[in-house]
């Protein structure tokens, strides 16, 4: 082969070079590939945190941990539990309190909810969760509490005392007055009240939920709240020294109360016309030594009573009162007690008393104006009383049956206005009595149980007037004691 010449070395470079351009030329006729578009993503994970309670409004809880690949995100609450405790930067993600009384362990250990992360149309839901630990904190107040406005509430609540060594009023004092009040929310941190407890005469007030009272070392007193619906806040409340629930008339919720087992005193409730049950005493086993029940139109039955057990005071008293709708008083079957101070009067729809077959009255009697009362069976163990004995009105009756036991009715003795009494059949065994008025019982003819009684000893005052027979003492002792 022969050398190349610079000459055929140039036509060389020059063909090869011609080459190469025809070859960039082919590929730059080729399209342009466009680049493939990014799509949007977010990533998030749940947020769960344990948190003091009591915190301050406007305090920040934490950060919401989330991200995207490109743009920005959007924060916001979808649910929360309770509704509106804590709120969301929606740029930033920052949780803070919105509601520091809702963070309060007693009442809400765990605050969850829901929120929404969007970048645009692209959006994932994060979890909350938020724990508070329980602090052991004691702020008191000395000396008595009346709160008269919702403001005042409002102010006394924003210092989160947990204690009064004092009275605590809510509502006015004075009867002929009322209060705005509606919400006791702002009271929640209070857990003892060193004295008695009065809610009164607060017209807008329809519950007492926000309360978390555990201790009160007086009477709680409930009375004239025309709206008052519910009473809650006292489920830790297990013995108390009274209860008190007066003219509240649109009351049907005392579930509030339902953890009470000892009343130490009285327990009362007057003028409460649609409380239908008392079902929420039913963990009630013993009172000191009053239980009175007035005025309370839809009340059916006492049937939360069946677990009390007992009085505590040897000088116990039980009254039933105008209770329209009330048919028995079984619930007080297992109630084995004596009393001094029995009354049932004017119970319309009451038909029998058995349940009292178990108590002993000793000094008053008064069983009047029960019209559909058809015997005393069931005051058996009654055996004296020393005072007062009173049967009267009661126009069912037609005997005295369920006083067999009676033998001592000291004091005045009164048989009254029993419409269809025929007999004295019960008082068989009566033989000491002071004095003894049998008046206006117009069918009432049958006076023989009182044979004996007068036989042993015919000075003891004895009237008779207005009944289908008067026959004298002679009359019953000669044994003209019936027609």
């Amino acid at each position: 082969m022969k050398p190349l010449t610079k000459t055929s070395f140039l036509k060389l470079v020059f063909i090869v070079s011609l080459f190469f351009i025809a070859s960039c030329s082919k590929d730059d006729d080729k399209p342009i590939k466009e680049e493939t578009e990014t799509e949007t993503e977010v990533t998030v994970s749940n947020f769960s945190i344990s948190i003091d309670e009591n915190p301050e409004n406007g305090e920040t809880i934490g950060q919401v941990d989330a991200s995207t690949n490109t743009g920005s995100l959007t924060f916001s609450i979808t649910e929360q539990n309770p509704e509106n405790a804590f709120y969301i930067d929606s740029a930033t993600g920052e949780l803070t309190v919105a509601d520091a009384t809702l963070f309060d362990f007693e009442t809400n250990p765990t605050i969850t909810g829901t929120l929404k992360v969007a970048n645009g149309d692209v959006s994932e839901n994060v979890l909350v969760k938020i724990n508070l630990i329980d602090l052991n904190e004691e702020k008191i107040y000395e000396g008595d509490v009346i709160l008269k406005t919702q403001e005042e509430v409002n102010i006394f609540g924003a210092h989160n005392y947990t204690q009064i060594n004092g009275l605590l009023l809510i509502g006015h004092p004075e009867d002929t007055e009322t209060t705005d009040i509606i919400n006791l929310t702002p009271l929640h941190s209070i857990r003892i009240i060193n004295n008695s407890f009065q809610i009164k005469n607060n017209s807008l007030l329809t519950t007492t939920k926000g309360l978390n009272i555990n201790f009160i070392l007086g009477q709680l007193a409930i009375s004239n709240n025309p709206s008052l619906e519910r009473i809650k806040g006292f489920t830790s409340i297990t013995s108390i020294p009274g209860i008190f629930l007066f003219d509240n008339k649109t009351l049907t919720d005392v579930s509030g109360l339902s953890q009470v087992t000892n009343i130490e005193y009285n327990f009362s409730i007057t003028l409460c016309p649609l409380l239908s049950n008392i079902d929420w005493l039913q963990n009630l086993t013993s009172v000191g030594n009053g239980l009175s029940i007035s005025n309370c139109d839809s009340l059916k039955n006492i049937d939360g009573l069946s677990n009390l057990t007992n009085f505590t005071d040897e000088y116990g008293y039980i009254n039933f009162s105008h209770n329209k709708a009330l048919e028995n008083l079984d619930g007080l079957q297992n109630l084995n007690t004596s009393i001094i101070e029995l009354s049932i009067y004017y119970n319309n729809s009451l038909e029998n008393i058995h349940g009292l077959a178990n108590i002993d009255v000793i000094q008053n009697l008064t069983i009047t104006g029960n019209d559909l009362l058809q015997s005393l069976h069931g005051l058996e163990k009654t055996t004296s009383v020393s005072i007062s004995t009173i049967i009267k009105h009661n126009n069912s009756l037609t005997d005295l049956q369920g006083l067999n036991n009676l033998n001592n009715a000291s004091g005045f003795f009164d048989i009254k206005y029993n419409d269809n009494l025929i007999s004295l059949n019960g008082l068989n065994n009566l033989h000491d009595f002071e004095s003894l008025h049998i008046y206006y019982n117009v069918k009432l003819s049958d006076f023989c149980s009182l044979q004996n009684v007068f036989i042993k000893n015919s000075n003891y005052y004895y009237d008779s007037l207005g009944n289908a027979y008067n026959p004298t003492q002679q009359d019953i002792i000669d044994g003209n004691c019936s027609l």
